[in-house]
C-alpha cells in the first residue's frame, strides 16, 4: 500500500515529460524541494491543471515513486490561485523562485523558509499597489530573511529587527528603504561567501 504524503507547495518550475505530463520542482513545507511526475496534467481535460502553474501555491497529495514523486491531487492553498496579481509582483516571485532554486538542496524541509516565501507572496496579493520602494525593499527583506533562515547571513545588528520578526507591512517597508542599500551589499556579500 502506497502512502500518500499531503503538503503546502510553491512550485518553482515545471517541463514537460512524456506526451502530456510535467516533471515539477515543488518547494514543500514538510518535505522540503522535491521532483514531482504529473502524468495527463498538459491535457485540456486535466482538473489539475490549474493547481501546478509556475510560481503558484497549491496543497498536494503525492506518493514516493522510484525516482520522482508522483501528484495524485492538488488544491488550492491561502485563498490565491496560480502567480500573484500585477507584472511586479509575479517578477518578484519569479526572482525568489530562481533563488530557492540555487539555495536549495534535496529532500530536507525548512517549515519557516515555506512561511516567509508564501507571507511574501499573500502579502502582494492582498496589498493595494506596492510603490517602486515598496517593491524594492520587500525583495530585499524577503531575500535577507530567507538568506537568515538557510544560515548564509547572521543576526547583524544593524538587521536584527528586520530578521527576527516574521512581520510583513508597509511601515516596515517604508522604514527599511533608508538602509536597503546596506542590506543589499550585505545579501550579496553572503552570496558570494557561500559559492552560490
Amino acid at each position: 500500500m502506497y502512502s500518500i504524503q499531503t503538503t503546502p507547495g510553491f512550485i518553482i518550475d515545471s517541463r514537460p515529460s512524456g506526451e502530456a505530463g510535467k516533471l515539477l520542482s515543488i518547494f514543500t513545507r514538510d518535505l522540503g524541494l522535491i521532483m514531482v511526475i504529473a502524468q495527463g496534467i498538459r491535457f485540456e481535460k486535466s482538473k489539475l491543471r490549474y493547481h501546478v502553474q509556475n510560481h503558484s501555491f497549491a496543497t498536494f497529495s503525492l506518493v514516493r515513486g522510484k525516482e520522482f514523486w508522483r501528484l495524485t491531487s492538488a488544491s488550492e492553498n491561502g485563498g490565491f490561485k496560480e502567480s500573484v496579481a500585477g507584472r511586479e509582483a509575479d517578477v518578484l516571485i519569479a526572482k525568489i523562485a530562481a533563488l530557492l532554486k540555487r539555495l536549495l538542496q534535496g529532500e530536507d524541509p525548512h517549515p519557516e523558509l515555506f512561511e516567509l516565501v508564501y507571507s511574501c507572496a499573500a502579502f502582494l496579493h492582498g496589498t493595494p499597489e506596492l510603490s517602486d520602494e515598496e517593491f524594492k525593499s520587500l525583495e530585499s527583506l524577503t531575500v535577507l530573511r530567507m538568506l537568515h533562515s538557510l544560515g548564509y547571513v547572521g543576526s547583524d545588528a544593524q538587521f536584527v529587527a528586520y530578521i527576527s520578526s516574521a512581520d510583513l507591512n508597509r511601515p516596515l517597508l517604508q522604514e527599511l528603504v533608508p538602509i536597503r542599500l546596506l542590506a543589499n551589499r550585505h545579501i550579496n556579500q553572503a552570496i558570494q561567501e557561500s559559492h552560490l
